[in-house]
């Protein structure tokens, strides 16, 4: 009889609590204190902020999943989306840590292939929205801010990239990602060996595939209405770095908050593998508040909200990953 104490979810509790407390110690407590302190009553609108976030993107991935569930609940899935977050923080080198655990809390419920393939829809969801939001604030840019030539043609240039991978993924999910994906590395000769690996499961794959493929050609509606709620969470997200600046008195419009959190999550996104994204994210920043006219410094003290905001719902995370609920918080029709 396998004991309790052993099970993966004991694990990703102890090495998450363990991870927390080791950046908790970095940034200090006495420093975490005095921030919230100088944040005032506007930190708890960070906090809640995310509640709202991570409930869009619960529903986005409750949506994926559709109608053949087999009894999971959306507080179920609203949990498993909290605890996945938290885990992908504080994970070492790449951000994916926590798609592992909510797979294996899936295989409760649906069959491996089907948990698989809605992780992974749900993640590909999550990246295509991104694009979405970084194309509109490219867009932003090159209306609002008067901007040089060199600058001007940065702008251009990743205009033309969010338009190339936004298309390189309509066609992921019109087609498959899997063997396409194979068929590239195939091409490279230090990634042969992975490739034969990976072939010997092609049809767990292949089935993986036509799940991706079946969102988009047979469940349309539901795609765009997936599509819509990451990005409306994204916009939401933007409102705390309003919510921030306000607390020490400075006079931002909605349209600079934007600003910031997208400039400042692209920078974040090219250094992923990165645990918490140190150092990266507070170099965006600096340079998106240089941009905007703000003072660089003040996006030290940002960094550390975002931090601070991040290390609670990291300990929500982890809290949740040893309860069980019990309610259904909502009901969804599907089409």
């Amino acid at each position: 009889m396998k004991s309790k104490f052993l099970n993966y979810q004991t694990l990703f509790f102890l090495i998450g609590v363990g991870m927390l407390g080791y950046l908790v110690y970095k940034l200090g407590f006495y420093t975490i204190l005095e921030n919230i302190a100088k944040t005032g009553w506007w930190f708890l609108g960070v906090i809640g902020i995310w509640l709202i976030i991570y409930y869009l993107n619960a529903l986005a991935w409750f949506y994926i999943i559709g109608k053949e569930k087999n009894g999971i609940k959306f507080s179920s899935i609203f949990k498993f989306t909290i605890s996945g977050f938290a885990i992908n923080y504080i994970t070492p080198f790449i951000s994916l840590g926590g798609e592992p655990y909510k797979v294996l809390e899936l295989n409760k419920h649906l069959d491996k292939t089907h948990s698989t393939s809605t992780v992974i829809s749900y993640n590909m969801m999550h990246i295509f929205s991104h694009f979405f939001f970084w194309l509109t604030a490219v867009i932003a840019l090159l209306f609002t801010i008067n901007n040089e030539m060199k600058t001007e043609f940065l702008l251009i240039s990743a205009l033309l990239i969010c338009i190339v991978v936004i298309y390189l993924f309509y066609s992921a999910f019109k087609k498959g990602i899997v063997e396409l994906a194979i068929k590239t590395f195939a091409k490279i000769y230090f990634a042969r060996l992975f490739v034969k690996k990976i072939k010997d499961k092609q049809e767990l794959l292949q089935e993986v595939d036509g799940y991706i493929i079946d969102l988009y050609s047979n469940r349309r509606n539901n795609f765009y209405y997936i599509l819509f709620l990451e990005y409306i969470a994204r916009i939401i997200g933007c409102l705390e770095f309003y919510f921030i600046l306000k607390a020490i008195s400075i006079d931002i419009s909605f349209i600079d908050a934007f600003l910031i959190s997208a400039g400042s999550s692209l920078f974040a996104n090219l250094f992923f593998f990165i645990p918490l994204q140190m150092g990266s994210r507070e170099s965006g920043f600096y340079l998106v508040f240089q941009s905007l006219g703000l003072t660089p410094a003040i996006g030290v003290y940002v960094s550390l909200i975002t931090r601070i905001r991040e290390f609670f719902w990291i300990l929500i995370g982890l809290i949740l990953i040893k309860v069980k609920p019990k309610n259904n918080l909502i009901s969804v029709e599907y089409e």
